[in-house]
């Protein structure tokens, strides 16, 4: 049993991030699931979604509820499952933390969230500033 991972983003960010991921490493060691908010939606529509997607994932050992914008309808709908389910929720998804987090696929779920932050920081780099 692992941690499962659920990208809810705006439109298609957490699609395309799991596309590149897919791309770059093959196979996923955990389970990853997208839930796509669109703003021509009721955003209650979206929370019954994510609640289902939080069930279909949750193994026993959690999920990680990744969003993009701190906030905003995704981040919104991702606290709403904090009280009713075993989540950690990390805002400001990028492929460097998600690459991260796959690398560490036996992680718990508070190891993996934690994973996911430094992961995400670590990805962000001013390159005119590095030693070349």
């Amino acid at each position: 049993m692992s941690v499962g991972v659920l990208l809810i983003t705006h439109d298609d960010i957490g699609s395309s991030l799991l596309e590149s991921l897919q791309k770059t490493l093959g196979t996923l060691p955990l389970p990853v699931k997208v839930l796509p908010i669109r703003h021509e939606n009721e955003p209650l529509a979206f929370c019954y979604h994510a609640e289902n997607i939080c069930q279909t994932l949750n193994e026993g050992h959690g999920v990680l509820v990744l969003t993009d914008l701190y906030g905003a309808t995704p981040c919104n709908i991702a606290n709403s499952l904090i009280p009713n389910y075993r989540v950690r929720v990390v805002c400001g998804v990028n492929l460097p933390m998600l690459i991260k987090i796959m690398n560490y696929p036996s992680a718990d779920l508070d190891t993996l969230a934690n994973k996911a932050l430094s992961g995400g920081c670590q990805g962000i780099l001013d390159v005119n500033s590095l030693d070349n």
